[in-house]
């Protein structure tokens, strides 16, 4: 008898200090799972779907969670003694997710409210409110916000929530409104207004007293983290300097705004700024935890080096001696050496006996040997010259490359010249270590490409 009290007295206990979800699902399948997170995505209560209505007892502090479905998220606010259902469609997440029940429904509806005006037709989250939102200037901009932002004060403060989750989330709704502020340039780059503009110091002024790496405010604000990371992405973007861009990356403490921040980098890896996404695969290696993350930036770099790699070969024209033009492409299905140089290099010349040497044994072998000038323009006649007198036509063809300087420096990533490149059978740049032509070093280099094939 004893035993029996006992065990329900510590069921009450738990249920009084804990939280019951009760989850009504449709449209999934059984063993699929899904997850209750902290804000910051670590994992506490990973949910196995056994049956389609089940009940989830767990036991978390006061404060703001994520339930997670594959690649969609709620925001929920959990109390101690929480009781209330969540029902979804697995296939419309978003858009079927409700609340319902006696302690905290009330509460958890509301803030899946709040994101109903970033939800698209198909029940998406967007990162942008409609089109209209963002219509005019800065002054019509702040007067629209403040009317939104008023609505959602005025459910908080109207709906008898408990004074605790209503000082919670009224600083949540102003680090909210903080990052509607500083979202309004980029929303306006994003709907491609006429009128886009960069926002004046006044407009981002309330911004100025908050400080961007809080671990406090981190660990408990929702807002405050996609805040923090929006600033810092923006930093990044404003610079094309690697060190500074490295550097604000680095000085990140907070795990959560570091974390979200190369997430973001991850997502705007792009073919059409080559040499940034080079520097943002470099930052996530260095600097993230994620294994995952970086298994899928990897992959990504992979892929759009790839498909770099097939657009240089064709996009970029080079001229022989006799003004001919020549492209990369003509060469594809062998390893192609680039011995990249420049007439005003006194020394680069001498270095193609070296590379002389180097042709003659792996005469045999699928590779072809290429210097390539990059001179300027005008000076066409003069490396002319240069190739036709110094007679190094025999030691490699000699090309001419026939577009800005800047171009090949930032495709193949040169940091200096003279430079060696030695792409791929595909076309890419590969990861070898020639910095000096010697001529031992070099050949075992490239010996290894045709002793592992």
């Amino acid at each position: 008898m004893k035993r029996i009290v006992i065990l329900v007295f510590l069921g009450v206990v738990s249920s009084v200090f804990g939280q019951r979800l009760s989850f009504n699902i449709t449209n999934d399948s059984i063993d699929n799972e899904f997850y209750l997170t902290k804000i910051n995505n670590e994992i506490l209560e990973t949910i196995t779907i056994e049956s389609f209505n089940f009940n989830v007892d767990i036991n978390f502090e006061d404060g703001y969670y994520f339930l997670q479905k594959e690649d969609e998220k709620a925001l929920l606010y959990l109390k101690k003694n929480d009781e209330f259902s969540i029902s979804f469609d697995a296939e419309n997440f978003q858009k079927s997710l409700t609340f319902s029940g006696r302690r905290g429904a009330g509460r958890n509806t509301y803030l899946h409210s709040k994101r109903s005006s970033l939800l698209d037709a198909d029940g998406n989250l967007k990162p942008f409110y409609k089109k209209e939102f963002y219509q005019g200037d800065e002054k019509e901009y702040m007067s629209r916000l403040d009317q939104f932002y008023k609505g959602f004060y005025g459910t908080l403060f109207g709906s008898g929530f408990d004074e605790g989750f209503v000082n919670e989330e009224s600083k949540n709704l102003q680090y909210g409104y903080y990052l509607d502020i500083l979202k309004f340039e980029r929303a306006k780059k994003h709907y491609e207004f006429k009128d886009s503009i960069q926002v004046s110091p006044s407009f981002l002024a309330p911004l100025s007293s908050i400080h961007f790496d809080n671990q406090l405010f981190s660990d408990s604000y929702p807002s405050y983290n996609e805040l923090a990371v929006l600033k810092w992405q923006n930093d990044i973007e404003n610079t094309n300097d690697y060190p500074v861009m490295e550097g604000i990356v680095a000085s990140i403490r907070t795990e959560a705004v570091q974390k979200g921040l190369l997430e973001l980098l991850y997502e705007t890896m792009s073919k059409d700024e080559p040499s940034r996404m080079r520097a943002y695969f470099d930052f996530i290696k260095a600097y993230s935890k994620d294994v995952t993350l970086m298994a899928k930036a990897k992959e990504k770099s992979a892929e759009i080096r790839q498909e770099e790699a097939a657009k240089n070969l064709s996009k970029f024209s080079y001229l022989n001696t006799n003004g001919e033009e020549v492209k990369l492409a003509d060469f594809k299905g062998n390893y192609i050496f680039l011995y990249i140089w420049a007439t005003f290099c006194k020394d680069c010349v001498n270095e193609f006996k070296n590379i002389e040497k180097l042709r003659e044994d792996f005469e045999d072998d699928n590779i072809v040997f290429i210097g390539v000038s990059v001179d300027k323009k005008e000076d066409f006649n003069k490396w002319s010259g240069i190739v036709k007198e110094a007679e190094i036509q025999k030691s490699a063809m000699q090309l001419f490359f026939d577009d800005a300087r800047s171009k090949i420096i930032s495709a193949y990533n040169l940091s200096s010249i003279p430079s060696v490149v030695v792409l791929s059978l595909k076309g890419e740049k590969m990861e070898l270590d020639i910095k000096d032509i010697d001529t031992k070093k070099t050949e075992r280099l490239l010996r290894k490409l045709f002793d592992e094939k």
